[in-house]
């Protein structure tokens, strides 16, 4: 199941870069396919930056992940207050929009954390008898 929804959320990626090429140029860059764009280039951001938290803190889980909402926020209002998402008035959204996505990370992370540990737990037992 985890390699599916990988595999699915690369080649949704894919396509859309692929979609969004041919028209940006045929048509131009609109503002959705801007929008889109951007969002891409957060994500990496954001992936480029858990990773780093990975790979030099070592937190419990749930501290892992409260430094994670803490740094993806951050970098989301600065990315935001760069590209015009977010205004003085507003910038509260941030927390927002990263805790349901956080929510919703978290629960995939579980998901595949069990299926990753009964998969290792069917494996010693085979390895057993």
């Amino acid at each position: 199941m985890k390699r599916i929804l990988r595999d699915t959320c690369i080649l949704s990626a894919l396509m859309i870069l692929c979609v969004f090429t041919v028209s940006i140029i045929w048509t131009g860059m609109t503002d959705e396919i801007k929008l889109v764009l951007q969002l891409f280039g957060l994500s990496f951001i954001i992936a480029v930056v858990n990773f780093f938290l990975d790979e030099y803190t070592n937190l419990s889980i749930i501290g892992s992940y409260l430094v994670k909402y803490v740094a993806a926020t951050c970098v989301v209002m600065l990315f935001g207050f760069m590209v015009g998402w977010f205004y003085r008035s507003n910038f509260w959204m941030a927390f927002i929009y990263v805790g349901i996505v956080l929510v919703l990370a978290f629960f995939i992370d579980a998901f595949k954390t069990k299926k990753d540990i009964e998969f290792i737990n069917a494996r010693i037992k085979d390895k057993m008898l």
